[in-house]
């Protein structure tokens, strides 16, 4: 039989130990509130077109991310990779977005590799589409070339309906 002096460190010790799991409950609670107060929903639409207008093939990518956080997307085909980062940087109404966009592109005649890389930061509003061209506008006189569009709009998480 234990004794009452070990019986009573017992439960004393349980009785802290459950407090302090339930106020480390409550913790993660307010932690998980606030990382959906702050975070951020990134949406690409990735486009390829042919002649400026039509388009041939297109995808979207929605990623949750928090402010100064990077969601990348890779497209790669036809002797071509581009890889672009966008990151938000979120204030109260605005926000910064930070795009860094890298091509590598291997010629049909030779294996010679065309390297160019863009970096741009844009002050943005909630929803408003940014329109970004890893390859670059087109160029006159190339006009039945492929072109890659990607479409960005950054929402506070809070506001859609992922939410």
């Amino acid at each position: 039989m234990r004794s009452p002096l070990i019986r009573k460190v017992t439960i004393v010790a349980s009785l802290v130990l459950l407090g302090v799991a339930n106020l480390h409950a409550i913790d993660i609670e307010d932690a998980i509130e606030l990382l959906q107060d702050r975070a951020l929903v990134v949406r690409i639409i990735a486009r390829v077109t042919e002649q400026g207008r039509e388009t041939v093939w297109n995808m979207e990518l929605t990623e949750i991310t928090i402010s100064g956080r990077a969601v990348q997307i890779q497209l790669e085909g036809g002797g071509m990779t581009a890889r672009a980062q966008f990151t938000p940087y979120a204030s109260d109404q605005s926000i910064t977005l930070v795009a860094q966009g890298q091509t590598w592109v291997t010629s049909e005649d030779s294996s010679e590799v065309t390297y160019r890389s863009a970096f741009e930061s844009l002050p943005v509003t909630f929803g408003e589409p940014v329109i970004f061209f890893p390859l670059g506008e087109q160029r006159p006189g190339h006009s039945d070339a492929l072109n890659i569009e990607l479409e960005v709009r950054i929402e506070a998480f809070q506001q859609t309906s992922l939410n």
